[in-house]
């Protein structure tokens, strides 16, 4: 099954994490995979804690995209193509397993991820495969693809006021 949390609100990592923490504890492996971001959150801290639970993510991470130069963002597409040369992998390793690709949505929109190559992965869930994907702004096709498409809207937040990320609350 995919699984797709989208949205301007706070929340979709969260989510994934609170799946993957579930999954876990009923004994499910679990590979969370991040974009776009380094490993510096308190979930991902977390999570690379826990058995059943591997963690990737890259060690290319050059911030945010609109700052990256078109070397960079080469470097990106590179290290974001082994990450899911891994994906790939562990899905023919595990039969029943769950995958959470974290912020790949934004990813796909930057163009630093295939979006061939993420449907060809979607095609790959079932009944004891899930893959939970996370970001903003999906495309037709990839929501046409997903079973479930929980989306999170944004009501209100304190970066309104100029309040910048906190770590342990929203990172």
């Amino acid at each position: 099954m995919v699984q797709l949390y989208c949205g301007d609100g706070k929340g979709k990592t969260t989510a994934a994490t609170g799946a993957a923490v579930r999954a876990a504890g009923s004994n499910i492996p679990v590979l969370f995979v991040q974009f776009l971001k380094d490993d510096s959150s308190g979930e991902i801290s977390s999570l690379k804690k826990l058995p059943l639970i591997t963690v990737l993510h890259s060690e290319c991470f050059y911030g945010f995209v609109s700052g990256m130069s078109e070397e960079e963002k080469e470097d990106t597409r590179r290290a974001y193509s082994g990450m899911l040369d891994r994906v790939d992998a562990y899905l023919q390793a595990n039969q029943s397993c769950v995958v959470i690709l974290d912020e790949v949505i934004h990813a796909v929109n930057y163009k630093l991820v295939d979006i061939g190559r993420l449907r060809d992965i979607l095609k790959k869930s079932n009944e004891t495969v899930e893959i939970i994907l996370t970001g903003r702004n999906p495309s037709e096709d990839i929501v046409e693809l997903a079973d479930y498409y929980t989306e999170f809207k944004k009501l209100k937040h304190v970066y309104d006021r100029g309040i910048m990320a906190r770590k342990g609350i929203e990172y």
